[in-house]
């Protein structure tokens, strides 16, 4: 019998099994940075932060499954709605043309109170943005910014990557990663969310370059 892919998220308990990794891995990078400042000799100065989240108008790019279990919050809390379809559409595409450099816009999971809704499932490069600098140049980058580099975590972030493409029996081809910015990769999901052809569907989709990825953001390839 077919499933729709929110049929086969829910009996295959895709959800935990995906948000328990991604906790696990933005778990490592908090620990990986207070480690780190021992050896730089500055503390991790995002637990005192008060000034604007600029660390939430970021560029962000997150593999296919972040955007799953994300998309899976916005339906199982009612926001899965055509405004909000249309909302990731457009911030999707403006993400899609700019510089990871130039973009700065507050997320859209920010509430009025710049307080992440989707928390508890955020992408790996959400969860691996820790700064020693002071928090306010991160607003306005007067000077440089000393940030903590999670090369391992985003590592296990990718093996995770294939370990849910085998779950989901997407076939793999060289050169292709399932991943995006992260409004596209939730808006995607959505779409994906009632078909039952939802593996063709998601494998014809024009999937980024490698080149548009290190242009978006080279760290998190």
């Amino acid at each position: 019998m077919s499933r729709t892919l929110g049929q086969f998220i829910a009996e295959e308990q895709l959800v935990p099994w995906l948000a328990d990794n991604v906790a696990h891995i933005n778990k490592a990078s908090g620990k990986g940075a207070k480690e780190t400042s021992k050896l730089v000799k500055l503390a991790v100065s995002c637990g005192a932060c008060k000034a604007t989240k600029t660390c939430c108008w970021s560029l962000v790019v997150a593999r296919l499954y972040e955007g799953m279990i994300v998309a899976a919050r916005l339906k199982d809390s009612g926001r899965d709605t055509p405004e909000m379809r249309e909302q990731l559409r457009t911030r999707a595409e403006a993400m899609e043309a700019a510089s990871p450099y130039d973009w700065r816009t507050p997320c859209l999971f920010l509430d009025e109170r710049e307080r992440c809704t989707v928390y508890d499932v955020r992408p790996t490069s959400c969860g691996a943005l820790y700064v020693y600098t002071p928090p306010e140049l991160c607003t306005t980058r007067a000077q440089e910014i000393k940030a903590y580099v999670a090369a391992n975590e985003l590592a296990a972030a990718t093996e995770l990557e294939e370990a849910f493409r085998q779950r989901l029996s997407l076939r793999h081809k060289v050169g292709r990663r399932y991943l995006g910015v992260l409004p596209r990769m939730v808006l995607v999901s959505l779409e994906a969310w009632d078909r039952e052809d939802f593996r063709d569907y998601l494998r014809q989709l024009p999937w980024p370059s490698g080149e548009d990825i290190a242009r978006w953001s080279p760290t998190t390839t």
